[in-house]
């Protein structure tokens, strides 16, 4: 039997390394490979707004450039061993190709950073055409760089101690 997949989606955002990491530790604890995707979305048509005149498709070329470096620097930077973690970086809708991707290639879980902005996120009915295609679950992780809170009282509280019997919350 070949190793279990785990699918990564992240945007490029701060929780993306975050999810990367979680996912790299549950493909660890099960022995299975990780798969880092990141969807471009980009209709076209905005090339006039830029501020040197690229050809068309030109804007998408170096969205996709730059999203590869992103997440190689992002799985450099977490320190994950680079031959069991496959990056790929596609074009098109989100849900639809992130859909077509799970549905070829049959992860175990697709885990991604919890949406901000729920049902009105780029990745709303995720979870439902995923059912439609066989592309495993989804679970949305918080994607937080830490268990730590980003305010000076937490990380005071960390500096001083006094949070290591303190239970973790559903933010932590």
């Amino acid at each position: 039997m070949s190793s279990p997949l785990f699918l990564a989606a992240v945007d490029l955002d701060t929780r993306a390394c975050g999810v990367i990491a979680h996912a790299a530790r549950l493909s660890a604890l099960c022995q299975g490979r990780l798969m880092v995707v990141h969807v471009v979305d980009y209709p076209g048509g905005y090339e006039p707004d830029q501020p040197r005149a690229q050809p068309q498709g030109a804007v998408l070329q170096d969205m996709v450039r730059h999203a590869r470096a992103s997440l190689m620097g992002m799985i450099l930077h977490l320190d994950l061993p680079t031959d069991w973690i496959e990056i790929q970086v596609r074009t098109g809708p989100r849900v639809r190709t992130l859909a077509e991707l799970a549905g070829a290639c049959h992860p175990r879980y697709v885990l991604i950073g919890r949406p901000r902005w729920g049902l009105l996120s780029g990745i709303a009915g995720l979870d439902a055409a995923l059912q439609g295609c066989n592309g495993g679950p989804v679970l949305a992780v918080s994607g937080e760089r830490g268990t730590l809170g980003d305010g000076l009282l937490d990380r005071l509280r960390h500096w001083s101690g006094r949070d290591r019997f303190v239970p973790a919350g559903p933010g932590r």
